[in-house]
Parts: structure tokens; C-alpha cells; sequence
């Protein structure tokens, strides 16, 4: 990942604006990304062996973590399917395969999984809602769903 980092800085001076190097490429997204849970330079059996606990990954830089993505918004929903795409990535961290195709990119952590990022003004960010599998998407809108319910009816959740 360093390797790509550094790649990713080079790529950065060819541009007319300059660009954040935490997001001149869809590898030096996915780095910013796994930093903001201080996970890119854990192991990714460890990172695999807390979630088999089901362990939680603590954010440590809020603005990083938002600044990941193009179409992360203020819902509940919008926090499941982000999650979502942490772990998909963190557990696969090592394996990454990564498909750039003009201004869009893949980001494939297994088979059957496909991060989608976009470029704008040369940054790449993730696309939450073409990053997630429909069955999965609508599974984390139920329960979203279901704790909102619970906020506005005074309930206390999962989290609570």
C-alpha cells in the first residue's frame, strides 16, 4: 500500500489543481479510509479475528472518514451501507484488486464484492449506493429503518 501511496503522489503533480494525497487514487482512498479506523497497518488476520468476535473498529477521525465518500449523508442507512464497505475492506485489505476504468474504479476485496469509486477533480471517492449489494442494502435499510423508529418513539437501540 505504501508503494501505491507514493504512486499516488506522483499521479497528484500531473493535475491542474492540486489534489489531497490521501485521495489521488482509489488505493490511497481505501488507505484513508482504513487510517481514519487506525486499520491500515493491522493485520488483516487480526482485523478478520476481531470481526469473527465481532469486535468493534473505533473511528478516530470523523472529517477523514466522511471525506472518503461521495454520497455519505447524515442517515442511519447511509452509516450501515459506509460500515458496510469498511469491513468488506479491512478483511480483505491485503487482497485488494483494483479495476480503473477513466473516472470510475473497483475496488474488489473477495470475489462477489466491488467497491465503486469515483474521480472528481481528480479525488477519488467511494460510491456508497453502487457499492453495496442490493440483497445487503436492503437488509441494512430494514434494521436502520427499525432503529430510527425506535429514536423517534423515544426507544433506546442497540447502540444505546
Amino acid at each position: 500500500m505504501r508503494r501505491l501511496l507514493l504512486a499516488s503522489l506522483l499521479l497528484t503533480a500531473c493535475h491542474d489543481r492540486p489534489v489531497d494525497a490521501r485521495f489521488a487514487s482509489p488505493e490511497a482512498t481505501v488507505e484513508t479510509l482504513l487510517t481514519a479506523y487506525d486499520l491500515a497497518d493491522v493485520p488483516q488476520e487480526e482485523i478478520r479475528a476481531r470481526m469473527a468476535a465481532r469486535a468493534r473498529f473505533t473511528l478516530l477521525d470523523r472529517d477523514t472518514y466522511e471525506a472518503c465518500f461521495a454520497d455519505l449523508g447524515a442517515a442511519s442507512l447511509d452509516e450501515g451501507l459506509a460500515g458496510f464497505v469498511v469491513g468488506a475492506l479491512a478483511a480483505g485489505k491485503d487482497e485488494l484488486e483494483v479495476e480503473i476504468d477513466g473516472e470510475e474504479a473497483r475496488v474488489s476485496p473477495r470475489d462477489g464484492v466491488e467497491i465503486a469509486l469515483r474521480q472528481e477533480d481528480g479525488a477519488w471517492r467511494i460510491v456508497l449506493r453502487d457499492s453495496v449489494p442490493a440483497e445487503i442494502r436492503e437488509r441494512i435499510a430494514s434494521v436502520a429503518a427499525h432503529a430510527d423508529g425506535r429514536l423517534r418513539r423515544g426507544l433506546p437501540t442497540i447502540e444505546n
